[in-house]
Parts: structure tokens; C-alpha cells; sequence
């Protein structure tokens, strides 16, 4: 029975690939669905799977690091990764570090996963095959004190097996490099010629009728080593045929890298034409999902299965997610590209008006927000400077332990021409590798589940500051809270 790890912090994009997975093994399957860090950890501690699917774009990291970590661990084991976020030069990055394959997610892909699964167990088992007959063949070839090399054309040996090294009495390949190898086996040939001729050796073996030969050493062949060599001549071509089957997935692999290429470049086109086409294009069918879903949930809820009850409320969630995130992009677009007029804003007015907004979240986290003195007057935009403190404070009350009540402290430090908002909270912090990264567009630290949001909150907050030609950063330590500062112009 096959043990997939899913990592993946959407559990609801884990779950339809469990789905479709267990839809191609049928019940010979274990799955195991990984969505944060420290579960990915004590899996590969256990060290008990035999097939990984992640997602590139993961909260804590990427599906590169990810694949580079369990390659360091256990470099058999194939992965494939499944992913919207990637691109071309991710995937060619990922293939030159052991990924077995790069498939676009999306619902008409489920399929080809659970087929590129099914294909790359197999491989490893092939692969695993031959591994384990080369071993044994080495083993054998030992035993026989048969010497095997390889070398270059001007006789420098680039490796040999350890019988090959006793009949040269050296100790390391390396020592090679000090003799005249062609002339040191043109003696040898001719020492062994003689010995076979002396005593009469016969250097062929007879079985079922069929006639197999057997290249002979410095040691004599006995009757007692028969076993082991029709084992070694039976593995030969056990692992011959091992071979055959690897160099045929091989060639399915070129084929369906050739077709995630044509998908890429695909990807990349729709993409260029997503943000003119969102608000219009995109909202119509959503708000059927939405009118549909919600109506299954009043009228016919009692009906269905609590399966089916789990997926229908899956799906009116996804779709509220997916109209916030709509909307959240189309708000990091226009900021991207209108032309924003300076003007003096009173930092006291806006953030009074950010609060008297949220009021109601605030009081739903009895949320303490304190504001130390009296706050400068920036050179900035009215409506940027909402959206970027409304998003802090957000994410101030938001990112805390359970059980432990929001404490939110303001305050601002001028110097000269310039001046500094600092917002600290007493949230959950910030390992000081990812100060930069949480700013990117969809870069989460924490899965949905933990953590709801769309994941580019910080990354208006950097790309409106930026366009009123300030600076913005975290000052955070894990589990010791954050300290976003935002520089801005003062007047």
C-alpha cells in the first residue's frame, strides 16, 4: 500500500487531490495531508512515505525548498509538484534538482495527477529494483574476486569495485593513477591466459540448453559457487529488464514535460490578460456559485449527507474567499497604476477613521489600541493611507495566540525631513528570515486554517508607501510580537 504525503496549506485543494487520488489507487492508499511546517517535520522524521505532491507557494516556505529537503533526506523518493504559482524557470530549477514532475493545478489536471502518482511510484520501484540488483551483483562480483573499472580512453580509472583493487593490491581507486594501466593489463590477460590454459578451466556455463558465459578471474570457479552464478546470470537480466521499463517512463517524462511547457506559457498569457478581464468576467459566475451554494444550504441542507453537507460548505466558503481576494486584487492593481497626488494627510485623522471602521472587530477581540501622543502630519495619499493602516492594525488583532486579548500600541518618531509610524502588537512574531518575504503579493506564513486572509494585505502596505516615496519594514522575533514601522515624508 502506497503512503502519499499532500502538502499543501489550502486544505480545501488537499482535499480534492486526496480525492482524485483515491479515485486512481482505489482503498490501496494512505494518505497523509501535511499544512504547516512542524507537520512536515515529524513526517519526515518518521521517514514512513513513499511518494510526495506539494504545492510550490506554501505559507512557510516553498514546494522548492520543500523538494530540496526531502531529496537531502531521502534522495529516492520522487516528488511532483502541483502548483498555480510557479513558472517556467521554477519548474526547470525544480527538474535539475530530482522533481519527478510539474503539473498545473487546476480541476482538468486532477486526472494527469493521479496518473503522474501512479507513474512515478512505479519508477521508484524500478528504480529501487535496479539499485538493489546492482548491489547484489557487485556483491557477487566480489565474492567471485571478479575486478570491474571504468576508465577513460587514455586509461585513467574513474572507479572500480573493490575486487578490482585486491587483484591490483591498492587500496583506493586513486593509487590507478600511478601505473601504466594498459601495460599493467596486457600482463594480466596474458598471466590469466596462461592459468586457464594450465588448468584446463571451463570458462562456460550450460543450463535448460542454453549456453551462457562466464568471464573468469584470478580465482578458480568451484562447484560450490554454482548458485551464485546462475543468481548473478539471473539478475542480469532481471535488471536488463528493470532498465527497459525505467528508459520507457523516461521517455513518458519528456513528452509530459514538453506539455507543462505548452500549459506554462498558456498560464502566463491568461495572466497578462487577468486584470482587465477580473471584475467583469469573473464576478458573473461567481455570483452564481455564491446564489447557488447558498440556496443548497437553506433549502435542501437537511437532505444531504453530512459528506455532502461538508462539501457544499466548502464551496460557499471558497466562493466568499474567492470575491474578497477579487476584490483585493483589482484594489493592489489600480494602486500599482494610478497616479497617486501628494498631499499633507493628518495621520491623527486617518487613524481615527481606520478605528471608528473597524469598531466592531475590535470589540469582537476586545482589542486594547493605544495611541502614544500626538501623531505627525505626512506628505501622502488620503485613501492609500487608509487602506495601508487599516491593513496594520488588521493584522495586529489578528496574528495572536488563542486566548490572549490584542494589545495594539501607536506612536511616531520624527526626525528632520522624515518621520516613523511604528504599530507593535503582542501577536505570535516573526522569524527574522521571513521580515521581507510576508511583503510579497500571496505570501502566508501561516495556513488559512490558523489564520484566515488573502495574503496580500503587507503587500499593499509596501506598494502604497512606495508609491508616496516612503519605506516600510517589521522589527520581530517568534512569540515575542512585531513592530511594523512605515517612514513617510512629514510636512
Amino acid at each position: 500500500m502506497p503512503h502519499i504525503l499532500i502538502i499543501d496549506d489550502n486544505p480545501d485543494d488537499r482535499l480534492l487531490v486526496h480525492r482524485e487520488l483515491e479515485r486512481e489507487f482505489s482503498s490501496s492508499l494512505q494518505v497523509t495531508e501535511i499544512g504547516d511546517e512542524s507537520q512536515l517535520e515529524q513526517a519526515l522524521a518518521i521517514n514512513n512515505f513513499d511518494l510526495v505532491i506539494t504545492d510550490y507557494q506554501l505559507c512557510w516556505n516553498n514546494g522548492l525548498h520543500v523538494l530540496l529537503s526531502i531529496k537531502s533526506h531521502y534522495p529516492s523518493c520522487p516528488v511532483i509538484m502541483f502548483t498555480s504559482t510557479g513558472n517556467e524557470e521554477i519548474a526547470v530549477e525544480a527538474m535539475k534538482s530530482g522533481l519527478d514532475d510539474y503539473i498545473i493545478k487546476s480541476q482538468k489536471h486532477y486526472l494527469r495527477l493521479a496518473l503522474a502518482a501512479r507513474s512515478s511510484l512505479a519508477r521508484a520501484k524500478a528504480e529501487h529494483q535496479v539499485s538493489r540488483l546492482e548491489n547484489r551483483l557487485q556483491s557477487l562480483l566480489n565474492k567471485l574476486n571478479v575486478g570491474v573499472f571504468r576508465c577513460t580512453i587514455e586509461g585513467r580509472v574513474l572507479e572500480g569495485n573493490n575486487a578490482f583493487l585486491r587483484l591490483l593490491n591498492l587500496e583506493t581507486v586513486s593509487e590507478t593513477q600511478m601505473l601504466d594501466l594498459r601495460q599493467l593489463f596486457w600482463q594480466q590477460e596474458n598471466l590469466i591466459e596462461q592459468q586457464l590454459q594450465q588448468s584446463k578451466e571451463i570458462a562456460l556455463h550450460q543450463k535448460n540448453g542454453k549456453v551462457k558465459w562466464i568471464k573468469l578471474s584470478q580465482t578458480l570457479i568451484t562447484t560450490e559457487d554454482e548458485p551464485f552464478i546462475e543468481g548473478l546470470i539471473e539478475d542480469v537480466t532481471e535488471q536488463k529488464e528493470a532498465e527497459t521499463a525505467l528508459q520507457k517512463l523516461n521517455e513518458q517524462l519528456e513528452v509530459r514535460v514538453q506539455e507543462r511547457t505548452a500549459d506554462l506559457e498558456d498560464v502566463i498569457e491568461q495572466l497578462k490578460m487577468f486584470v482587465d478581464s477580473v471584475s467583469h468576467d469573473l464576478r458573473a459566475p461567481l455570483r452564481s456559485i455564491q446564489g447557488f451554494a447558498e440556496a443548497l444550504l437553506e433549502d435542501y441542507i437537511s437532505s444531504l449527507d453530512p459528506k455532502a453537507q461538508n462539501y457544499l460548505q466548502r464551496l460557499a466558503s471558497a466562493a466568499d474567499l474567492t470575491n474578497t481576494l477579487i476584490d483585493n486584487l483589482l484594489d493592489y492593481s489600480k494602486l500599482s497604476r494610478i497616479e497617486l497626488q501628494l498631499e499633507p494627510i493628518d495621520i491623527n485623522v486617518i487613524l481615527s477613521q481606520v478605528l471608528a471602521q473597524m469598531e466592531e472587530e475590535l470589540q469582537q477581540k476586545q482589542a486594547e489600541v493605544d495611541v502614544i501622543n500626538s501623531l505627525p502630519t505626512a506628505l501622502g495619499h488620503y485613501t492609500t493611507c487608509i487602506q495601508i493602516f487599516t491593513n496594520l492594525v488588521s493584522n495586529a488583532i489578528k496574528f495572536v495566540p488563542p486566548n490572549v486579548q490584542p494589545k495594539v500600541i501607536i506612536r511616531a518618531e520624527t526626525n528632520q525631513n522624515n518621520f516613523i509610524l511604528w504599530i507593535e502588537d503582542n501577536g505570535i512574531g516573526i522569524k527574522p528570515e521571513y521580515h521581507d518575504k510576508i511583503f510579497g503579493v500571496f505570501e502566508r506564513l501561516h495556513g488559512v486554517e490558523s489564520y484566515p486572509g488573502t495574503g496580500i494585505g503587507l503587500a499593499m502596505v509596501r506598494k502604497g508607501v512606495e508609491r508616496m516615496n516612503g519605506r516600510c519594514g517589521v522589527d520581530s522575533e517568534l512569540g515575542k510580537g512585531s513592530k511594523f514601522w512605515i517612514q513617510l515624508q512629514s510636512v
